[in-house]
C-alpha cells in the first residue's frame, strides 16, 4: 500500500477555507446578535424625597409629603421599576413605600453621602434594569455625575422635580427633566 500523500487538491482547499470562513462569520453574527439583545439601556429615575414634617434630624414625611408619595407611586408604577433605592433617612424610605407596595419590591437602603458608591453599584449590578432612587437635594447631582451625566445637573429646589437618566451600553447618558405632576412614565 502506498504511503499517504500530503498533496492537497485545490478543490479540497477551497471547501475547507469556505467552511472555516462560514463558521467564523456565523460565530461573529451570533456574538453580535447576543450583544445587541443583551445590551439594553439602564433607566434611572431620580427625585428628592417628599415634603418633610420638620427641619431637624431624621424627620418623617408631612401629610403633604405622604400625598406626594402616593402620587409618585401612581406616576412610576407604569414604568415597571425593578430596583428601588433610598437613603438611610426615614423620609426617603417613606417616599418610596407606596411605590414599593404597588410594585411588590423592597426598598434597598444606602447611606446618604455615598452616592458615588451607589452609582458604581447601579452600573455594575443593575445594568439594563429600571431603577428608582429617592435622594436628597444635596445628593442627586453627585449621583447623576457618577452615573455618567457630563453636563450640568439642574438645581434641586422644591419637591416637584424628577430626572430620568437613560444610560446606554455605550455612548452618552441622556438626561430628561420632568415635573412629577406629568403623565405616567412608560417602561424603557
Amino acid at each position: 500500500m502506498p504511503p499517504p500523500t500530503s498533496k492537497i487538491t485545490w478543490d479540497a482547499l477551497q471547501t475547507w477555507s469556505c467552511a472555516r470562513i462560514t463558521r467564523r462569520v456565523l460565530l461573529g453574527l451570533f456574538l453580535a446578535l447576543g450583544l445587541l439583545l443583551g445590551a439594553q439601556d439602564t433607566t434611572v429615575v431620580l427625585f428628592r424625597h417628599a415634603e418633610k414634617a420638620g427641619e431637624k434630624g431624621d424627620v418623617e414625611l408631612s401629610e403633604a409629603g405622604r400625598r406626594r408619595a402616593e402620587r409618585l407611586a401612581v406616576l412610576l408604577v407604569p414604568m415597571k421599576p425593578q430596583v428601588l433605592f433610598a437613603s438611610d433617612r426615614r423620609r426617603t424610605r417613606q417616599t418610596l413605600a407606596p411605590l414599593a407596595s404597588r410594585a411588590g419590591l423592597q426598598v434597598l437602603q444606602r447611606p446618604a453621602g455615598e452616592e458615588e458608591a451607589l452609582a458604581r453599584e447601579i452600573l455594575a449590578r443593575h445594568r439594563g434594569l429600571r431603577v428608582v432612587v429617592c435622594g436628597h437635594s444635596d445628593t442627586l447631582a453627585t449621583l447623576a455625575r457618577g452615573l455618567g451625566v457630563t453636563g450640568p445637573f439642574p438645581p434641586v429646589t422644591g419637591y416637584e422635580g424628577l430626572w430620568i437618566l437613560r444610560i446606554p451600553p455605550s455612548g452618552p447618558v441622556l438626561l430628561e427633566s420632568r415635573e412629577q405632576e406629568g403623565p405616567p412614565i412608560p417602561p424603557g
